[in-house]
C-alpha cells in the first residue's frame, strides 16, 4: 500500500481536520497490520462489487489503485464466478 490517494478539498467541508490531526489519521491508515490490510481488502472487495470502479474505491478508502487492482485480480482468481 502507498501513501493512499491525496485529499481531495470539498467545497462545503462537514469536519475540519488540523494537518496533524489527518496526518495521524493517515499514519493509521496506512499501518500494516494484517487485520487492518484484511479489513481494508474486504471494505474495497464490497464496493467493487457494488459497482464502484477500481479508481472510485481506492479514493473513498484512501489506498492506491494497484491494491485495489491487485485485491480485485486476486479475488477473481481465487473465485471465477466473481469476475
Amino acid at each position: 500500500m502507498s501513501e493512499g490517494a491525496p485529499h481531495q478539498q470539498r467545497t462545503d467541508p462537514t469536519m475540519f481536520l488540523s494537518e496533524t490531526d489527518r496526518e495521524t489519521l493517515l499514519k493509521t491508515l496506512n499501518a500494516r497490520s494484517p487485520e487492518l490490510t484484511q479489513a481494508r481488502m474486504a471494505n474495497a472487495l464490497l464496493l467493487l462489487a457494488e459497482g464502484l470502479s477500481t479508481e472510485d474505491v481506492a479514493g473513498l478508502l484512501y489506498l492506491d489503485e494497484a491494491s485495489v487492482a491487485g485485491w480485485k485480480a486476486m479475488f477473481s482468481k481465487r473465485n471465477p464466478k466473481a469476475a
